[in-house]
């Protein structure tokens, strides 16, 4: 079913030229190197060090309680992956030449009717950076979005998912939007989260950058606040 859609797929794309940051692996994080040599945090890493401790604390009692919690942990990150190289070979026009899971399938099936609200594409998997925020980190997707640019991530989750739960993505989000903006100039309003579960739902989290400017300023405060 998805070789078919595939081939009948056809999304406008808009680059904006720049040069991206290199991702850097290290033991505490992903951190990355921009152009000009200054090397940053991941939004992903800092918000899972200023993660609230209750929150902390519940996903440590999950991982003790849950037998199979490495192996989940390793499965969701598989499934995830593979779930974004579809979409991006997709909105591309890349052909799918991986023998993808059926789950990773199932997930991009569900998608699909979200996926398809997508155009005028400036770029997938754009690794972006602040000088401002001495942040970094990889957008899936920057396009527009039921006709408003937008910010775009897709997730897949084991359960249906509530607003409340997704704080942390809304402010992902808007920091990639600061950063595409310090780069190009160009201003970004809008985040768009699309969620498919395992109970074979789709969600769509569509919101305002304004509203997590001051939560994100929080976090990058509490951030290096507790740096050495």
């Amino acid at each position: 079913m998805y070789e078919e859609n595939l081939e009948m797929s056809q999304f406008n794309h808009i680059p904006i030229p720049f040069e991206p940051a290199r991702l850097i692996e290290k033991e505490d994080g992903h951190y990355y190197q921009t152009p000009k040599g200054n090397i940053y945090p991941s939004i992903t890493t800092m918000l899972h060090k200023t993660m609230p401790l209750e929150k902390l604390q519940s996903l440590e009692n999950w991982k003790i309680q849950e037998v199979a919690a490495d192996y989940i942990t390793q499965e969701s990150a598989t499934i995830g992956t593979q779930t974004h190289e579809m979409i991006e070979n997709y909105l591309n026009g890349v052909p799918f030449t991986e023998q993808y899971r059926l789950l990773s399938v199932a997930h991009f099936n569900n998608l699909l009717p979200f996926i398809q609200k997508i155009n005028d594409i400036h770029g997938t998997e754009l690794r972006l950076y602040s000088d401002a925020m001495k942040l970094a980190g990889t957008s899936d997707c920057i396009a527009k979005y039921d006709g408003e640019l937008s910010i775009i991530d897709y997730k897949t989750k084991r359960s249906n998912q509530q607003e409340e739960w997704m704080t942390d993505h809304f402010i992902q989000g808007t920091a990639y939007a600061q950063m595409f903006k310090e780069i190009t100039g160009i201003e970004i309003k809008q985040v768009v989260i699309l969620v498919s579960s395992e109970k074979n739902t789709r969600m769509e989290f569509v919101k305002n950058t304004d509203d997590y400017i001051d939560p994100l300023v929080e976090r990058l405060t509490k951030f290096y606040d507790t740096l050495p």
